[in-house]
């Protein structure tokens, strides 16, 4: 009793000037009039596993409705809006997750009305390492007489990243073309990978030393 009595009166002043200033506020707020405003906001997926990958169709956006006093809500910008997804301990497979305002974070004094779409689908892969041959793309062919001999790669394998199901078919990764048209000289230079999938990672990117041997014909 007396630790609730000391608690009520020690600085008590201080203690009734709060109350006073935060009745204020919720009057001013409850007599401003209300606003609605819709928002384009990322939609972050949190706390992805350790080797999966988010596949599909991913939803990278969501419209967040949002409905407060109006000298609140006219304020808020999509940067003040926080729209997340907690991916953790889920398993692989395909998943649909229900989007409310409880996955929404905003600013004091704004209520989440609602969020479109309502639920977002995609796919959880297991990302695999893969070693495969590189393949030179060689575009264009010696002039009459002319014709190509050895091609050496160094290296010529490389190790790649990417979700299951692109790395199942994916059996070499091509270079950058390179053009040897009405060429009589062989060829020794370094290219880029070409790697058309942005799912497929290079694990060590670098670019490749190629020689092309150009001969006259036997």
């Amino acid at each position: 009793m007396q630790s609730t009595l000391h608690w009520v009166t020690n600085n008590w002043f201080l203690k009734v000037v709060s109350l006073l200033l935060a009745a204020l506020l919720w009057a001013a707020v409850s007599n401003e009039a209300s606003s609605e405003i819709g928002l384009d906001v990322p939609l972050e997926y949190r706390n992805i596993p350790a080797r999966l990958e988010i596949t599909g169709d991913m939803t990278n956006t969501v419209q967040v409705r949002l409905r407060g006093a109006s000298n609140v809500i006219k304020g808020i910008t999509a940067k003040d809006v926080a729209t997340r997804i907690d991916l953790t301990e889920m398993r692989p497979g395909e998943k649909t997750i229900t989007l409310s305002p409880q996955n929404v974070q905003v600013p004091f004094g704004a209520d989440v009305i609602r969020v479109n779409p309502s639920s977002v689908r995609f796919t959880l892969e297991p990302t695999l390492t893969k070693n495969v041959p590189i393949v030179p793309t060689i575009v264009g062919r010696p002039p009459d007489g002319y014709e190509i001999g050895q091609v050496l790669l160094r290296p010529n394998r490389v190790e790649v990243e990417g979700p299951e199901s692109r790395m199942n078919t994916l059996s070499s990764i091509a270079t950058v073309p390179i053009r040897i048209d009405r060429r009589q000289t062989s060829l020794e230079q370094t290219f880029d990978l070409d790697v058309p999938d942005p799912q497929i990672r290079i694990q060590h990117p670098s670019p490749v030393s190629i020689k092309i041997e150009i001969r006259k014909k036997r």
